[in-house]
């Protein structure tokens, strides 16, 4: 079995982000690790970083906006774990936007993750559009009917 891995940000930032009083070993402290746990493996996925060395142990320091991503990505899964997108009480009724259903990295969140990607290139390249000079060997070559200007032979 695999130990689980550390959260990039703790339960006190996310308190502390919320406005609100979160109790060690309370029942909204293991909610709210829980949701740290889900938004640390989106941060990590969206990243590709883990941000942990070779024994397991998380890194100090994870870079702010890695932290900051993470605090805000929790935050809305703690506040509004239902993904309630309407609301009210008696005659008041209100609604508001939520991308998806559950946790998620909003489009400016990846943004800000996205310093952190390796960057594979590949798929783009130039062609050079000039022939090398001819060699000697001019058996891969077919002759045309202008002097000097020969063919390849593939």
């Amino acid at each position: 079995m695999t130990a689980t891995p550390d959260t990039l940000a703790g339960v006190t930032e996310l308190a502390d982000w919320i406005g609100e009083t979160i109790t060690p070993g309370s029942a909204d402290s293991k909610r709210a690790a829980m949701c740290l746990r889900i938004a640390s493996a989106l941060v990590r996925k969206e990243s590709g970083r883990t941000w942990l060395a070779d024994d397991g142990q998380l890194l100090t320091p994870v870079p702010e906006t890695a932290v900051m991503v993470t605090i805000y990505c929790a935050s809305r899964v703690y506040d509004n774990r239902e993904a309630q997108t309407r609301g009210g009480v008696d005659d008041y009724q209100e609604s508001w936007r939520v991308d998806e259903s559950g946790a998620y990295l909003t489009a400016s969140e990846k943004r800000m993750l996205s310093e952190f990607k390796t960057r594979n290139f590949g798929g783009l390249s130039t062609v050079a559009t000039t022939r090398e000079p001819l060699s000697d060997t001019r058996a891969s070559h077919v002759p045309t009917g202008t002097p000097g200007v020969e063919f390849p032979w593939y």
